[in-house]
């Protein structure tokens, strides 16, 4: 992957974090997270400017609340890629070797009885 698509990816990734904020905080049916979600799904410039436009007529403390939403968000899924990545890694060591369910582990080896006493054997 070459620099342009990881950063489209980004791009993709954060406007849709932001989308996800914008319909928490102002709901999904409002202008402003309609827009975010339609320039995130298809970005071209007219989507973008529009979004932009409408995000940054908001009031200050409406995004402040949308930007504290979607930094915590971002983090969420930042520590859950990280895990996934972590458990991928993991889960492409080489497993110790296991017995098959067919084979049943060895039993441990009873002791030998006691060798009894002469005494012990006559009174039988």
């Amino acid at each position: 992957m070459d620099s342009i698509e990881a950063s489209a990816l980004l791009d993709k990734t954060a406007l849709q974090i932001l989308a996800s904020s914008v319909g928490t905080i102002l709901g999904e049916q409002s202008k402003i997270h309609q827009f975010v979600k339609l320039a995130a799904e298809r970005p071209s410039s007219i989507n973008m400017d529009r979004a932009r436009r409408t995000f940054d007529a908001l009031p200050v403390y409406q995004r402040k609340r949308v930007a504290e939403t979607a930094e915590g968000t971002a983090h969420k899924q930042k520590s859950s890629s990280s895990m996934a990545a972590i458990l991928n890694r993991l889960s492409n060591e080489q497993p110790k070797p296991r017995a098959k369910p067919s084979e049943k582990p060895p039993l441990p080896e009873a002791k030998a009885p006691a060798k009894k006493l002469a005494r012990e054997v006559a009174w039988k």
